[in-house]
């Protein structure tokens, strides 16, 4: 016999802070794309929104999620460093010590399982990609839909048990999707939700890291030879 989450629960999965002028979408039509403003960088997944900084995370999931001992990696200015002492002549392949969290693994009062992956910028440690999966076993998989349809609104493609909200036109790939990006996946045996700031905010990570390391290690001027 299945155990059904009830309303509370479900609502420890999805939560959202969006307008309330998204409406539920007909199932198997498309939506206009939705505004940055109201799309992906506004849409929470137990509470927690892409960009948002890892202290404020861990403390939406405080009391409700289990989180593991965070994994480490490089900080900002560790980045910095190591790309400075590259231009230097040095080698990056040893550095120091992690200094930032790299990934929050959680686990939920029923079961879902919620990993955070993080992104290190000019001001900080923020949430640059959400992976959050529960087993069907555990929840009523119709009743979670319409949670997500009523919470999100309807997709810019597809439907609420899949489909996605994009900022403009989604692509095929959601890894490789340039801008901000909510997608869920359900079948008979789990449902997904996943989050990603998108390829161009990475991109301004690398950015601002080569930025930063310039001011101290300029590139040196080449000839054409």
């Amino acid at each position: 016999m299945k155990h059904i989450l009830n309303a509370t629960a479900v609502m420890t999965i999805v939560t959202l802070a969006v307008p309330g002028s998204l409406h539920a979408q007909t199932p198997g039509t498309r939506s206009r794309p939705v505004a940055p403003e109201s799309g992906p960088l506004a849409m929470d997944v137990a509470g927690v929104r892409l960009g948002m900084p890892v202290a404020q995370a861990q403390a939406a999931l405080a009391g409700t999620y289990r989180c593991e001992r965070p994994s480490r990696t490089r900080s900002f200015q560790q980045l910095v460093n190591v790309e400075v002492e590259r231009r230097r002549g040095g080698s990056s392949f040893f550095g120091p010590e992690g200094a930032a969290v790299h990934e929050l693994a959680c686990t939920g009062p029923s079961g879902e399982y919620l990993r955070l992956f993080m992104a290190q910028t000019p001001t900080g440690t923020v949430v640059d990609s959400i992976d959050l999966a529960i087993g069907t076993e555990r929840v009523d998989p119709k009743e979670l839909v319409r949670q997500v349809e009523r919470k999100y609104g309807r997709p810019t493609e597809g439907t609420a048990a899949n489909g996605s909200w994009c900022v403009g036109r989604c692509g095929f790939d959601l890894t490789m999707e340039p801008s901000p990006r909510i997608t869920v996946r359900s079948d008979a045996w789990r449902f997904k939700i996943l989050g990603s700031r998108g390829r161009n905010a990475r991109l301004a990570d690398e950015a601002a890291v080569a930025a930063a390391a310039a001011r101290d290690a300029p590139a040196a001027k080449r000839g054409a030879f």
